[in-house]
């Protein structure tokens, strides 16, 4: 992870004005408390491990009130270069990218502001929230861009302007673009994505169709034999194969003729019992086969469970609000988006590191949730040793050392050195496993 959050200051420090000098400590204290998993800033107070404040960029334990300052005065305009700059584009460029763009949304609970209100689907209900929308490649499991915004948008008003960013500077050689039913509520918002398709010769788009009723009594009109049946693993070891029957039509949207149908892939799920089978339609431009277009985006569940483990395991629903507090007018609050942008994104970076880090280990804890690898290599005892022109971490004996030791070996080999330390040589250390006798 050092290496990593070296990178990532040394690009804060090229866009931030560091007028109070608050940069270092507040940057590398908020992608600490990511990384052992501190929840909020005020849990700050009771830290007093001397490894944090090491990592946080001092020799003492930072203060909440200088990191939390630093934190809700983020310039938008800086924030969106620091994002800028450090997107991960060569996971896709001149590479045939699969990306999945969807929102998370962050409910807030405050009755004193006034602000934009959105659809929270895990409380099926409208309230008070500020949303986040992140693009994924689901090849690499890597975050790649991230636009923080009031309640109110919706995925459909992102859609095209976050494609075409990928696009002009991820620059794929071919971009299949992945989008929820929320980027196509209305046949509007599915005409411009198809015709961004015309525009760009290199990307496909997929989105699943918002199942209106009148659009499935015409779906469910397709003739039986046009189905093709297919069997998948049940969802569990011994359990009868799940049939799936799947079919291709096209689908004429409002104002336009049959000459400018889209192509439609109708998924349907034979649940047995009392219960309805499920549909799953899916608007395509693109020419693969149709079970093979059902599969692939089902991919798109790799970017549903990078928000769960933000949620869970790096506390996203946490990030700082985007509303200004010191606003005149509680009924129409500010919107500065910067610390919201800045925390949302450094987020997606740990993460992104971490997957980095799992990728270096044995093939057991490749994709590892970051609770596991925090728990397994992260939190660990050990002592650290400060000499004139070295760090040295010694950490205790663990049961999974030996997947770490080629990491520590390669890390040491780079010669590492901490800059808010005098620039000392950090060097990680592992007791050598001791052999126990008998069972």
């Amino acid at each position: 992870m050092l290496p990593a959050a070296l990178a990532w200051l040394q690009t804060a420090q090229e866009c931030f004005d560091d007028e109070y000098g608050s940069l270092t400590t507040g940057l590398l204290t908020s992608v600490a408390m990511l990384v052992v998993g501190v929840e909020r800033v005020f849990h700050l107070d009771e830290m007093e491990d001397r490894g944090f404040a090491l990592l946080s960029g001092g020799y003492r334990p930072p203060s909440r009130h200088t990191v939390g300052a630093w934190r809700r005065h983020i310039p938008w305009q800086t924030a969106d270069a620091f994002c800028r700059r450090t997107s991960p584009w060569e996971w896709i460029r001149d590479q045939e990218a699969r990306v999945s763009f969807d929102e998370h949304t962050v409910p807030r609970w405050t009755k004193k502001f006034s602000i934009r209100k959105g659809f929270i689907t895990t409380r099926n209900k409208h309230m008070r929230c500020e949303k986040l929308f992140y693009g994924y490649d689901l090849l690499s499991r890597r975050y790649l861009l991230m636009r923080a915004t009031p309640g109110n948008v919706e995925l459909r008003d992102v859609a095209c302007p976050l494609t075409r960013r990928v696009l002009d500077v991820g620059q794929p050689k071919q971009l299949r673009a992945y989008f929820d039913a929320g980027a196509g509520k209305s046949d509007a918002n599915v005409r411009t994505l198809f015709d961004l398709t015309t525009e760009k010769p290199n990307l496909d788009v997929i989105l699943r169709a918002v199942r209106y009723q009148h659009r499935m009594r015409q779906w469910k009109a397709t003739p039986r034999e046009e189905f093709v049946r297919y069997e998948e693993p049940g969802p569990y070891v011994g359990a009868p194969p799940k049939e799936i029957y799947v079919a291709e039509t096209r689908t004429v949207l409002k104002g336009e003729d049959e000459s400018q149908a889209v192509r439609t892939i109708l998924g349907r799920d034979l649940v047995r019992g009392p219960k309805k089978d499920r549909w799953n339609p899916l608007y395509t431009s693109g020419d693969e086969p149709p079970y093979q277009e059902i599969k692939d985006f089902r991919q798109r569940q790799h970017h549903e469970q990078a928000y769960r483990i933000g949620v869970y395991d790096e506390f996203l629903d946490a990030v700082p609000c985007g509303y200004d507090k010191q606003s005149p007018n509680p009924k129409r609050p500010r919107f500065p988006r910067g610390p919201l942008q800045m925390i949302g994104w450094l987020v997606a970076l740990v993460l992104n590191a971490i997957m980095d880090l799992t990728d270096q280990l044995p093939t057991r804890f490749h994709h590892s949730h970051v609770r596991t690898i925090r728990r397994t290599f992260f939190n660990r005892p050990g002592s650290i040793y400060l000499t004139p022109e070295a760090v040295i971490v010694w950490l205790e004996e663990f049961a999974e050392q030996e997947a770490l030791q080629p990491v520590l070996d390669r890390f040491n080999a780079a010669e590492h050195r901490v800059p808010w330390l005098d620039n000392r040589l950090l060097v990680l250390s592992l007791p050598a496993p001791t052999t126990r006798a008998g069972p």
